[in-house]
């Protein structure tokens, strides 16, 4: 009888134990098992080896596929709450596992210019034709270059609009690009959507800050994969992809216009070149690969120098070419697509 009880007991105290080790598994992560944000992941990447190495922002650039960013890739695909991270040249794609990317543009970016320049600007010339200059990265590398292309596009009788930081915003780039020169002064890189480790996209920074409130603010272009997450060093923009300028820009609102992408990466493949073309854009300019910024700044302001004389999209992209020593170790280049025999109107 003895036995008996004591089994009895010993199976109620078994059957407790199944019972409870099943319910303990059925139930969700306690508040405290804390999950990192995808933020506090990519900034643990970067401590851990970027920081560590000590690797210099110029050697970052003429090494783009140095063992820091393939050491950097690796951490990101050992982590449990990403995906896929995916190096290309020099630019990494991260998708989480809550389907969020995040693209890391220029990681090694770590200048910040506090002090704020023109941010806003315009001209008043009614019979003019319209340029645009659009500075997302004044906050970073100033607005020098800037000022001097506003010049000589004013003595030439164009009417400018010039935007610096924040106010390059998604908005604005949605609706307002339609005028004859084009010239955006900013971040990019490709996004690699399925992680094959080929650039599906060339994507292009704003100055718009991207929060937690940007897929709510920007739902429908966040869902129809329009905008992306882009880092530049520890700060994140919203980046636009090619599918925005196809949506928000039907075949002939770009009257004609020179677009010139003054970023790295921008001619990488002709994906956002093919979208500005098809909107109406008679040229698309960019930089191949990684381009120096001081490069980027001296050789646009001798490019529209070169245009006010009266020289096509084609002479002034062969007359500038890798525009620097670096640039050529870089393999970066100024080139174009669209009308090589375009030339910036003559107001």
């Amino acid at each position: 009888m003895k036995y008996n009880k004591k089994r009895y007991i010993s199976i109620i105290l078994l059957l407790i134990i199944i019972i409870s080790a099943t319910y303990t598994q059925a139930q969700p992560l306690e508040k405290n098992s804390y999950q990192l944000s995808n933020k506090e992941i990519i900034n643990q990447g970067l401590q851990s080896i970027c920081k560590n190495e000590n690797l210099k922002n110029i050697y970052a650039k003429i090494l783009p596929h140095s063992l820091t960013l393939i050491k950097l890739e690796k951490w990101y695909n050992d982590h449990p709450q990403i995906e896929f991270a995916s190096l290309i040249d020099s630019t990494i794609t991260i998708k989480f596992i809550d389907g969020s990317y995040t693209i890391l543009m220029d990681i090694f970016s770590t200048s910040d210019i506090s002090q704020s320049f023109i941010s806003d600007y315009q001209s008043d010339n009614p019979d003019g034709q319209t340029a645009l200059i659009l500075n997302p990265s004044e906050y970073l590398y100033g607005d020098f270059h800037c000022r001097r292309i506003i010049k000589k596009l004013h003595n030439n009788g164009y009417n400018i609009f010039y935007l610096g930081n924040e106010a390059a915003n998604l908005t604005f780039i949605e609706s307002e690009l339609g005028a004859e020169i084009v010239y955006i002064n900013t971040h990019a890189g490709y996004w690699d959507i399925d992680g094959d480790q080929q650039a599906d996209a060339v994507v292009i920074a704003t100055g718009e800050h991207w929060t937690n409130n940007t897929t709510v603010i920007h739902q429908f272009e966040y869902e129809n994969q329009m905008i992306v997450e882009g880092m530049v060093g520890d700060k994140s923009f919203v980046a636009f992809t090619p599918n925005l300028i196809q949506y928000y820009y039907q075949p002939g609102d770009l009257p004609d216009s020179v677009i010139y992408m003054a970023t790295c990466h921008a001619s990488y493949d002709d994906s956002m070149a093919n979208a500005f073309l098809e909107s109406g854009a008679a040229a698309y300019m960019g930089w191949t690969r990684d381009t120096i910024f001081w490069t980027n700044s001296i050789t646009s302001v001798l490019a529209f120098i070169l245009f006010s004389r009266g020289l096509s999209v084609m002479q002034v992209c062969k007359i500038i070419g890798h525009g620097s020593f670096l640039n050529f170790l870089l393999r970066s280049k100024l080139i174009y697509y669209g009308d090589g025999k375009h030339k910036i109107p003559k107001s």
